[in-house]
């Protein structure tokens, strides 16, 4: 990365097989959600995205059937590389932890009763929630100044979690009134 490089310009992965073995090393680092490291990885590290456009994707991700991670992996993919990057890293990121949780299941069977193991099933839990909130925080970042996507956002959290409305519910609602408002807004604006 030559020092004359802005803040925003990004990069790009030099091929499809760059794809899968950077997710093949996200995949291996996250298990119980990559979300954290996905970012770290592709903003800060590898540059490939900026924040906001990493937040941009990440949201058009959510609203994908299916899980948002896949969804993500494969958004990556196709802006990269099409078809053949999204397939690249859909495999990255599913092949290898796929192998790790069959062998994992399989030794649980035979050692889910000692303590240890429920000790540290529960320790990998706070972790990712942990994590998980650290994310948050720094995505909201790219939130700054934008008062409408803030509010959003805060209306969002406390109709699911202080509402205890479904995330359905808040999707067909909020979620579509934001759409909304996003296009009519970008249809305004030159």
């Amino acid at each position: 990365m030559s020092a004359l490089q802005g803040p925003e310009e990004t990069l790009r992965p030099g091929s499809a097989r760059e794809l899968f073995t950077t997710y093949c090393a996200i995949s291996l680092q996250a298990f119980g959600g990559s979300l954290a490291l996905t970012e770290r990885t592709l903003v800060r590290d590898k540059r490939w995205f900026t924040p906001k456009d990493f937040l941009g994707l990440y949201a058009i991700s959510q609203v994908l059937p299916g899980p948002t991670g896949v969804s993500f992996c494969v958004l990556v993919g196709d802006r990269f590389f099409g078809l053949r990057g999204a397939c690249a890293a859909l495999a990255g990121s599913l092949i290898l932890p796929s192998v790790i949780v069959i062998a994992l299941a399989s030794l649980f069977q035979h050692y889910q009763h000692v303590p240890a193991v429920q000790g540290a099933l529960n320790g990998m839990g706070a972790a990712a929630v942990g994590l998980v909130v650290h994310t948050a925080a720094r995505m909201s970042r790219s939130l700054r100044g934008q008062r409408v996507g803030v509010a959003v956002a805060l209306a969002t959290f406390g109709a699911v979690a202080l509402g205890g409305l479904s995330v359905r519910a808040v999707m067909l609602s909020l979620g579509v009134a934001s759409v909304a408002w996003a296009w009519h807004r970008l249809g305004r604006e030159p």
